[in-house]
């Protein structure tokens, strides 16, 4: 278990447990400093804000980020930022339309392919949340057309599956203009995810201003975690670590601050955040 786990999911978007369960269970676990980083949302914050201060867990203002570098899908996690700025939340009030046009589509194909389900059913396992994925593979599982969310990703949903839809994203530099001019930091979420040569979209996006990389993650095999750190001292970016958990049940799912994420490196990220952000998660702990 590690001290710090700053990639964390809830109901406010695709996660399955609310805010304050999220807050709960962290301090079950001994983490202590931690960010909540639902896509495109930042909802939940005020929720995990009141259990974090009751718990005495120091919780940085976070959100995902959709994005594309050329074809590659890319997320990004900011930090610190203002989450109450006009800016960003007429942003991410289109980015949730964005999301409810992509699920009709996602629903006409499955309909298509034989395997119908509401597309108000889907909004209902979504309640308040952003709608993603998650909520679609949940119906589909719902229905019995497949085993489990993961088998519903292999099959249907996952990036360049047949119900896979494109939909419109900020643009990554804007992106992280954006959340800097309102005195916040971007790192790169999950790079291997990016495809094999993920190096390529990583110096791409530090070249526009990314100030850090997510160098400790849920299920990062050795190499992996020194690549990313050759990465992150190639191109001077901070390092951070998350388990981005969502608690779907997937056989890769990890627990809150269930990752190898060495407690020296998350006091760094937390100094990287107090010296960069203008919004830094401290309170009278």
């Amino acid at each position: 278990m590690t001290t710090g786990d700053f990639h964390l999911h809830s109901t406010a978007s695709d996660g399955v447990q609310s805010p304050t369960w999220g807050m709960e269970t962290a301090a079950k676990h001994g983490v202590r400093f931690l960010s909540l980083t639902d896509h495109d949302t930042t909802d939940g914050l005020p929720e995990a804000q009141e259990a974090a201060d009751r718990l005495g867990l120091r919780l940085i203002p976070g959100m995902e980020i959709s994005t594309d570098v050329g074809k590659v899908d890319a997320h990004l996690l900011a930090y610190g930022f203002e989450v109450d700025a006009h800016e960003i939340q007429d942003f991410m009030r289109t980015m949730r339309e964005g999301r409810k046009q992509r699920l009709t589509t996602m629903v006409r194909i499955l309909r298509e392919a034989g395997m119908p389900i509401e597309e108000s059913r889907v909004l209902d396992i979504a309640g308040e949340a952003s709608v993603g994925r998650p909520h679609v593979a949940r119906a589909l599982v719902e229905k019995g057309y497949v085993a489990t969310v993961q088998e519903a990703f292999d099959t249907w949903l996952g990036n360049g599956k047949p119900a896979d839809v494109n939909r419109d994203r900020l643009d990554p530099a804007d992106s992280i203009n954006l959340i800097h001019r309102y005195g916040g930091v971007i790192f790169i979420a999950h790079p291997i995810f990016m495809g094999d040569d993920y190096g390529v979209p990583v110096e791409r996006l530090a070249s526009w201003g990314a100030d850090g990389i997510e160098t400790y993650y849920k299920n990062y095999p050795p190499e992996a975690v020194r690549y990313h750190e050759e990465l992150a001292a190639a191109y001077g970016l901070a390092r951070s670590g998350g388990s981005d958990y969502h608690g779907l049940g997937n056989p890769d799912d990890r627990e809150i601050g269930d990752i190898d994420f060495p407690d020296e490196h998350v006091q760094s990220f937390l100094r990287f955040i107090d010296e960069h952000c203008a919004y830094t998660g401290k309170r009278d702990l």
